[in-house]
């Protein structure tokens, strides 16, 4: 399965990273300003890419389960207030 790496960068930022089902690097998105910017372009890939999942390591401002993974559902309701509209 494919999953997206969202972590905090050292500047402030926020990047993600796909991460494909044997743990290699797929691809590597730009730094985004903030954690809704990059949810967001994660969520737009989601849609290409179908079956993926978030891994959170942004850390503990990030939200209540901050560094842990979390399973998206279809609709991506799961990802609360984002900014992301449901699927």
């Amino acid at each position: 399965m494919v999953k997206f790496v969202i972590e905090s960068e050292a500047d402030g930022t926020v990047g993600f990273t796909v991460v494909g089902g044997d743990g290699r690097v797929l691809a590597t998105g730009q730094p985004c300003p903030d954690k809704g910017a990059a949810l967001a372009a994660v969520g737009e890939m989601m849609h290409a890419l179908g079956d993926a999942c978030i891994e959170d390591r942004t850390g503990a401002a990030a939200g209540p389960v901050a560094g842990t993974r979390t399973e998206i559902g279809d609709d991506m309701s799961d990802i609360g207030r984002s900014g992301i509209p449901p699927v």
